[in-house]
């Protein structure tokens, strides 16, 4: 019988809640690795704090919990863009040193390229990078999409190195993943985001308030995702909802007058709306609140952008910008067929989607276990 392998997950966001998409993506990460026989702790880097309920949550989540406090990044390396290691800290790399000295990991699997200098002090482990996203040139994409750089972004030489430094490199989405291979890392393997498919056991709720809503974290993409969609509002008749926390972005001014619902959790929301809409252009990785909405077996009407690394097909996870989101709310407001086809076909990728994530799971734990 095969030993049970212990796996350390390095992260900067809590697990507990799934209040963005970051922090869904690391608890279901985690889940699915448990549930295929393996022990996994968590470095958690607080850049978000740490209040007793989350600590609580998360120690009850986690064969094991470290945490680092918050510390301030580094003084920015270059002009223009942050160095590869400026926001790591060096006591992140010392508590990561720590535990794999005390009782050595088979693994240890870092999110985000700008953490990566963990991987360098964990000798024998299995060095894994989680990237979540593309950082090299991500300021030179923003300002392509319209929006001032924010967060951590870097140079293409600069995510090379980090890159560099793992023996295994994952990638969101599968465009993601060959554009890791072009930029130098070597093994890449896609590991995507299980939907849950939470409509397989549970009926759907039933406090609906709007016919259609959107719910968001304040990041500039969603911003500006929501202020697009407001502009090609004005003027209908169409209701919509607004939920979650681009709800305590400053300045946040709507002349569409979305109805705006404080909700706990994404369920709260979902039960709330008969239609999901994410118009969201331009950005990189997964659309975490795409994948999660398929998994509730909402029906949802988006872009091609947030539909990225999916394969929808449906010409109601295709519009162009958000002007094509609300022609799309149109046709779902005067006709049960199409409300009826959107409905099928986003649970049918929800399915086709989760099958094939489940596969590249089965792929990493191979990995990890080799």
């Amino acid at each position: 019988m095969r030993p049970q392998p212990r796996i350390l997950l390095v992260a900067p966001m809590h697990s507990h809640p799934q209040d963005q998409g970051n922090a869904a993506r690391l608890a279901a990460f985690g889940a699915a690795l448990r549930a295929r026989g393996a022990w996994v702790e968590l470095l958690y880097f607080g850049l978000e704090g740490l209040d007793p309920p989350r600590e609580a949550a998360m120690r009850a989540a986690w064969d094991g919990f470290h945490y680092v406090p918050p510390v301030p990044p580094r003084r920015q390396s270059f002009p223009g863009f942050w160095g590869l290691d400026d926001w790591c800290p060096d006591a992140l790399c010392r508590a990561a040193a720590d535990l794999h000295a005390r009782q050595p990991y088979q693994a240890v699997i870092v999110n985000y390229v700008w953490l990566s200098a963990a991987l360098a002090v964990v000798p024998g482990a299995l060095r894994v990078l989680d990237t979540h996203d593309l950082f090299g040139d991500r300021h030179l994409v923003a300002r392509r999409d319209g929006m001032p750089p924010s967060w951590y972004f870097t140079s293409q030489a600069e995510e090379a190195r980090g890159l560099a430094r793992a023996d295994l490199v994952l990638g969101i989405q599968q465009d993601e993943s060959a554009e890791l291979r072009r930029r130098g890392a070597g093994q890449v393997l896609t590991v995507g985001h299980p939907p849950g498919l939470r409509f397989l056991q549970q009926a759907p709720g039933s406090q609906v308030v709007a016919r259609f809503g959107l719910l968001a974290s304040g990041n500039p993409w969603n911003l500006a995702a929501a202020a697009a969609l407001d502009q090609a509002l004005r003027g209908t008749e169409l209701d919509w909802l607004l939920a979650g926390g681009i709800l305590r972005s400053p300045g946040l001014r709507l002349r569409s007058a979305p109805r705006r619902l404080a909700v706990a959790d994404a369920a709260a929301f979902y039960a709330a709306v008969d239609c999901v809409l994410n118009p969201m252009q331009g950005g990189t990785g997964l659309k975490i609140k795409t994948v999660e909405a398929l998994g509730f077996g909402a029906p949802i009407l988006g872009t091609r952008d947030a539909f990225a690394g999916l394969d929808a097909t449906h010409p109601a996870h295709q519009a162009a910008d958000a002007a094509g989101v609300v022609a799309l709310m149109r046709e779902w407001a005067g006709s049960p067929a199409f409300r009826a086809e959107v409905s099928l076909a986003g649970r049918v990728l929800a399915l086709r989607y989760a099958a094939e994530v489940e596969r590249q799971y089965d792929a990493l734990m191979a990995a990890l276990e080799g």
